[in-house]
């Protein structure tokens, strides 16, 4: 018989607010060093309080999401955008996704190279027919937005990378969940990938697995996207709340499951009550939400 072995890390934060409700995630994963954790929670701060106002102010979920989403992916301690991991060729490629809960719209571009916002061009797929595209077709609506090539690359992603070609890093992505003042709910992620990985591997950020919204709820996964993928996490917790259990209730349910699986991912959540959820079983995960600027 094997070594017992330890316990998985958890943690749930919950509560219910009246509208506009926004939850933002900076990525689970290991536990950052507390500098680097202080400036991230500042960021998430500064974010999500200026996207709030907006929201007050009658802004729609989907677009307060978007707007969110592409705040983080400009800000460089993120692992989405500017802050982007490299795969194992010394390339970016990033994957964003947004997803509609009134009109139960996903979007999502998956592998998008030279750019630094990805959730423009999974916004813009909104208004199409086409609702997932992969890197040349993220490289045609770059063009067609008129969006010059951007290199996402900085001197501290690249540092990053050369230590995950020997660490394996496998965590990080950034989004954002609303309600709005008429109930609307949407949904949006965006990552820079794992560090590392095989070229041209896919997360779950631009699949229903990793970003879910509907009438009923709104989700956005972070961790390992595989286990996401496997677990085919964001819609199985929306589904559970459509069923008619409560978000908290799904979330529980939905932790034992990950506990037992010894998975390494979390989540942030609202639904159409007000009701909102944070939830992890990684070492850590950076995250903000609207009760907190109350």
């Amino acid at each position: 018989m094997g070594l017992p072995q330890p316990p998985m890390p958890i943690a749930l934060y919950h509560g219910q607010a009246l509208p506009p409700v926004l939850l933002l995630h900076g990525g689970a994963g290991s536990l950052p060093d507390p500098d680097t954790q202080k400036r991230r929670q500042e960021a998430l701060a500064g974010i999500g309080a200026a996207v709030l106002a907006e929201l007050a102010q009658g802004l729609s979920a989907v677009a307060a999401v978007a707007l969110a989403v592409e705040k983080l992916e400009d800000c460089p301690l993120f692992n989405a955008g500017r802050g982007a991991a490299l795969q194992s060729d010394g390339l970016a490629r990033l994957s964003a996704s947004l997803m509609d809960g009134a009109r139960q719209k996903f979007s999502g571009v998956m592998l998008a190279t030279h750019l630094i916002h990805p959730s423009r061009l999974a916004a813009y797929l909104q208004s199409r027919e086409e609702s997932v595209v992969g890197p040349l077709g993220a490289q045609l609506i770059a063009r067609e937005l008129g969006i010059p090539p951007q290199s996402p690359l900085t001197q501290a992603a690249i540092e990053r990378w050369a230590r995950a070609l020997a660490e394996k890093d496998r965590s990080g992505t950034v989004g954002a969940v609303a309600l709005d003042r008429n109930g609307r709910l949407a949904a949006a992620t965006s990552t820079g990938g794992s560090g590392a990985n095989f070229p041209e591997r896919v997360s779950d950020s631009a699949t229903v697995a990793g970003n879910y919204a509907s009438s009923y709820a709104a989700i956005s996964s972070t961790g390992i996207g595989e286990q996401i993928v496997d677990d085919g996490l964001a819609v199985r917790l929306e589904t559970r709340v459509r069923d008619g259990q409560s978000l908290l209730a799904a979330t529980q349910k939905t932790l034992e499951e990950a506990q037992s699986l010894r998975r390494r991912y979390g989540w942030i959540g609202v639904a159409r009550t007000g009701d909102w959820v944070v939830a992890c079983t990684a070492e850590a995960i950076a995250w903000w939400g609207s009760d907190r600027a109350l």
